[in-house]
């Protein structure tokens, strides 16, 4: 078995009471809740989970699934905004992993495949489903992709470094011109 472990509210009482159904469901042993946002120990959440669930509706950035990477949280995303952006599913996204992190369009290229997650797409129980029980699958029964996921995902790098070089680049290309 797993252990799950929420941090911060809900906004809509019914999810909010589903959470209370759910720990007290669990017990001490096999979940832990705190109903407000803390953030120190948000980063020691991310250092010790093997994945982390953001199943979010909207999400125009999403930093919570790129500082839980870099501690080596696998994401299992809802595919919104930035999550769509930043999380490549393992099984579905190989092509445009491949160009958005390494600017390349075959991913069968050593190192080239840059999928560091699992998505799903709709806003019900068995889409989030899908996406998780392959996450835990993957973590029971394929535990070396696993852990090559896992340091696949701390090195990928989300930082403005490429970005802010890509727009001196154009800068340059256009004083030229």
């Amino acid at each position: 078995g797993g252990q799950f472990v929420l941090l911060g509210s809900a906004p809509d009482p019914k999810i909010q009471a589903d959470f209370n159904d759910l720990a007290a469901q669990l017990g001490g042993d096999m979940g832990a809740f705190c109903y407000a946002y803390d953030e120190p120990l948000s980063h020691m959440i991310y250092a010790g989970c093997d994945m982390i669930l953001v199943p979010s509706m909207f999400e125009p950035c999403g930093l919570t699934q790129m500082i839980a990477m870099r501690y080596g949280s696998v994401p299992v995303v809802r595919q919104t905004g930035g999550l769509r952006d930043t999380v490549f599913d393992v099984d579905h996204d190989k092509d445009r992993a491949a160009w958005e992190i390494h600017g390349s369009d075959d991913w069968k290229q050593e190192g080239m495949d840059g999928t560091n997650g699992f998505s799903f797409e709709g806003t019900d129980e068995s889409s989030l489903d899908y996406a998780l029980n392959r996450a835990i699958d993957c973590w029971y029964n394929d535990r070396p992709f696993f852990h090559k996921l896992q340091e696949r995902v701390m090195e990928q790098d989300w930082s403005w470094n490429k970005p802010a070089l890509d727009y001196i680049e154009l800068y340059y290309s256009a004083i030229k011109s």
